[in-house]
C-alpha cells in the first residue's frame, strides 16, 4: 500500500504493474556451430554484431527515458548522464558499422581463399654489360 503512495507522489507506475507488463524480449543464444576457424569467425562476428544491435535498441529506450527524467528533474547530473549514455550508444552505433565491415572481409577471404593465385618466384640474374654481350655473341666463360 505504501508503494502505491510513493509511486503515486513521484509519478511513477506502481511495482505490481511493472512486473505485470512484458519486459523486453531477450534474443535466445544460438548455439555455436563449430566447422572450422573461418566459419567460426563468421559465426562469432555475427553473434557479436546481434548482441551490439540489442543493446543499441535497449540503449534507445534507456535514452529516451533518461532525456525525459532529465527534462522533469532539471538537474545538471542527469543532464550529464543522458549526454554519456548518448556518447556510449554512439560508439555501440560505430562499433555495430565495423562488425559489419568485419562480416563482409571475413565472407572475402573465406570466398577467395580458394581462389588466390600460386606464388610466382622472379629470378633475377645479376650481369655485367660485359656479360651480357659475351652471352648475346654465343661465348662461354669456360
Amino acid at each position: 500500500m505504501s508503494e502505491d503512495k510513493i509511486a503515486k507522489v513521484l509519478g511513477l507506475r506502481p511495482l505490481e504493474e511493472a512486473k505485470e507488463e512484458n519486459l523486453p524480449e531477450i534474443i535466445e543464444e544460438k548455439p555455436l556451430a563449430t566447422v572450422d576457424d573461418e566459419d567460426d569467425t563468421i559465426v562469432d562476428i555475427e553473434q557479436a554484431r546481434g548482441n551490439i544491435k540489442n543493446i543499441i535498441e535497449q540503449g534507445d529506450d534507456a535514452l529516451k527515458e533518461m532525456i525525459e527524467l532529465a527534462k522533469q528533474s532539471e538537474s545538471p547530473r542527469a543532464f550529464e548522464v543522458a549526454s554519456t549514455l548518448m556518447k556510449t550508444l554512439l560508439d555501440a552505433n560505430k562499433d555495430f558499422v565495423e562488425m559489419s565491415t568485419k562480416k563482409k572481409y571475413a565472407k572475402e577471404e573465406k570466398n577467395g581463399a580458394s581462389n588466390t593465385p600460386p606464388n610466382v618466384t622472379n629470378n633475377n640474374l645479376i650481369l655485367s654489360t660485359a656479360d651480357l654481350l659475351k652471352m648475346i655473341k654465343g661465348e662461354t666463360n669456360e
